[in-house]
């Protein structure tokens, strides 16, 4: 019996809602699959403190191998880093603190990237 694939929306829509349910700040997903061979999507968002990095990772990473039986291909960084990246192959997801956040400033680095709800808002109008 093979493992089914789950498409990578699926599991990129699924960390920003888990991510919302623990309280994290400015959540951002982005299409980065037509810039990059590394991911198709970038979940990023922001925890105001180490406690909550550490709550937001294991609660997403709990949630997905629960609800859809993913676990990450690898998980770098701690609180005290202040990011953290979770990486389940097609879908990265990056947990940083708001001064992280704002040195790298992915969002701008990958602004020819379209947005996950702007891609969302455009199905429903042609739909």
């Amino acid at each position: 019996m093979t493992k089914k694939q789950i498409d990578s929306r699926v599991i990129a829509e699924f960390c920003a809602k888990e991510a919302e349910e623990k309280k994290a700040a400015d959540i951002v997903s982005i299409k980065v699959s037509e810039l990059t061979t590394i991911a198709d999507y970038f979940v990023l968002c922001t925890a105001q403190s180490e406690p909550q990095m550490r709550a937001l990772s294991n609660w997403i990473q709990k949630s997905i191998f629960e609800e859809l039986s993913v676990k990450p291909v690898k998980v770098n960084g701690e609180p005290a880093s202040k990011w953290i990246l979770i990486d389940f192959g097609a879908v990265i997801i990056h947990i940083m603190t708001p001064e992280m956040r704002d040195r790298y400033q992915l969002e701008k680095l990958w602004g020819d990237a379209p947005k996950l709800e702007d891609l969302q808002k455009l199905e429903k109008l042609s739909n």
